[in-house]
């Protein structure tokens, strides 16, 4: 088995869609969700991923 180089592992994203909130710049964004209590946003996924969340309700970390 030969080793690999750096040169061979890749990793690329994707978007797969965007998340809207009232924060426009990382300074002053919470970290944390109790820094953002009562801050609404909305993710809006790209129409080719929306099988995807198909019976996500079934699970218990979704929200």
């Amino acid at each position: 088995m030969s080793a690999q180089t750096n040169d061979t592992l890749k990793i690329c994203y994707q978007p797969i869609g965007i998340i809207h909130s009232p924060f426009d710049d990382p300074e002053g964004m919470p970290l944390q969700p109790i820094g953002a209590l009562g801050i609404r946003g909305t993710v809006e996924l790209h129409r080719e991923f929306a099988a995807g969340l198909r019976d996500l309700e079934g699970f218990s970390h979704y929200s």
